[in-house]
């Protein structure tokens, strides 16, 4: 079906007086498609490597946040723990101080027996033990004054080491205790410093993937740009074989016809002479003389005129003209390769010229699209129309001028229902350099 479609556009083409024109300039166009399409598989090769060591980077440095967030993870138990432990070593100074004030306010109470017993040892120090005894009145007295006495001085020894011993225990006890908490503090404060190293290191490794993902999307982005652009050059190319298929098989259909039409004359020709002398030995013979009639004239053959003009694919205005300007979606300056007609979503969309449906299909940026392979006057033309909300024809599909390829939308990379039209001087191109300014070509 796609070979008898483009076989009837090309024997359109030979009906012209510029069939050798047309054949060598889709020659020459064929020889370009193929030298581009090598580049961009060598681009696409290039791109392949620059995506897979991206890639490897990329998984490099997933491979290193999740160790970077296992050690987090790690430092965050520590640092819970040692938390938990300088609020205990906290609790038990905090003990040790009440303890210490409330064992501060008994022995201020000893302390202030104990100096009372001091004062009354001191006053009464130059008095032995003889003396209390012999100042007793009795046996019972001496014996009561001797215990007395000397459970005086054991108590009065007793309350001093305690004294002394419990203020040692305590302080003892208080200063280990504060060297405990300086240490859980230190440790606290270590760890929260290496976490603290962590987090920046984990901060910068995310943004690292975020820019390796970033250049992932880019080249992935890229590679699949390439494969589309391959497919619609290697399709345009496969369009141009069929079409120079076609003019050959109409050069030799054409050819065989002129040697059939040029033997036919000749026998024509023959049988014409013959008869001619035989009627004039006939007219010899009977003395009559024989007029030849001339031969038919041919009927001029019908030639069918080239296209010479391109049709406004749709109606409205123009919002954005080709060349310079900002893209409306980044803001960054951009060539605009074509123009953009603003028109209400599901505006019929009509081909600009007859041609042959090179692609018909979503593609990157462009959206829902329709490419068509034009020839008018003998110069290969592209058109596309982008941003389609719907496509009503198919790649291999030959239309006529002002046919619907399908209806105005907001597809692909668009703000708003626009036809984003394109019109290029011979085949499309990566990069788009056969791209002229369609307004003067449809009246804008």
């Amino acid at each position: 079906m796609k070979r008898s479609l483009a076989l009837g556009l090309s024997l359109t083409l030979l009906a012209a007086p510029v069939m050798a024109t047309g054949k060598e300039t889709l020659k020459e166009r064929q020889d370009r498609l193929s030298n581009q399409l090598e580049q961009s598989k060598k681009a696409q090769v290039e791109t392949d490597a620059e995506l897979e060591v991206t890639e490897a980077q990329r998984d490099a440095v997933s491979t290193e946040i999740r160790a970077v967030n296992e050690r987090l993870e790690g430092l965050s138990e520590q640092i819970a723990v040692q938390q938990v432990e300088a609020d205990a070593a906290r609790t038990e100074l905090e003990a040790t101080r009440q303890q210490l004030a409330a064992q501060g306010q008994y022995l201020e109470g000893q302390k202030a027996l104990l100096s009372e017993r001091l004062r009354v040892l001191q006053i009464h120090e130059d008095r032995s033990y003889l003396q209390v005894v012999f100042e007793s009145r009795s046996f019972g007295d001496f014996v009561t004054r001797l215990m007395t006495a000397q459970t005086i001085a054991e108590q009065d020894r007793d309350l001093i080491h305690s004294y002394m011993h419990e203020v040692e225990r305590l302080e003892t006890l208080e200063t280990t205790q504060r060297t405990q908490l300086s240490f859980v503090k230190q440790k606290e404060r270590e760890l929260v410093v290496t976490k603290q190293a962590l987090d920046q290191a984990a901060t910068e490794k995310h943004a690292l993937l975020s820019e390796l993902n970033e250049q992932v999307e880019l080249l992935e982005l890229e590679q699949m740009t390439r494969d589309e652009e391959q497919a619609l050059m290697n399709e345009q190319r496969r369009i141009i074989a069929s079409q120079l298929d076609a003019i050959a098989t109409a050069e030799r259909e054409q050819a065989e016809a002129e040697a059939r039409a040029k033997q036919e004359a000749e026998a024509k020709a023959a049988a014409e002479a013959r008869a001619r002398a035989e009627a004039a030995a006939r007219a010899e013979a009977n003395q009559e003389t024989v007029t030849p009639q001339a031969p038919p004239a041919a009927e001029p053959e019908a030639v069918t005129a080239p296209v010479s003009t391109f049709l406004r694919p749709v109606s409205g205005y123009v919002s954005s003209r080709f060349g310079p300007r900002e893209n409306p979606l980044t803001g960054a300056p951009e060539s605009h390769r074509g123009i953009d007609i603003v028109n209400a979503t599901g505006t019929p969309i009509v081909s600009a010229a007859p041609g042959i449906v090179i692609k018909a299909a979503e593609a990157t940026g462009y959206g829902n699209v329709v490419f068509v392979s034009h020839v008018v006057s003998g110069q290969v033309w592209t058109t596309v129309y982008g941003h389609l909300d719907s496509i009503t024809v198919a790649a291999g599909q030959s239309i006529g001028a002002g046919q619907t390829v399908g209806t105005l939308g907001n597809t692909g990379w668009s703000t708003g229902p626009h036809l984003h039209f394109e019109l290029h001087r011979g085949e499309w191109a990566p990069g788009q350099p056969n791209a002229v300014d369609p307004g003067p070509y449809i009246g804008y």
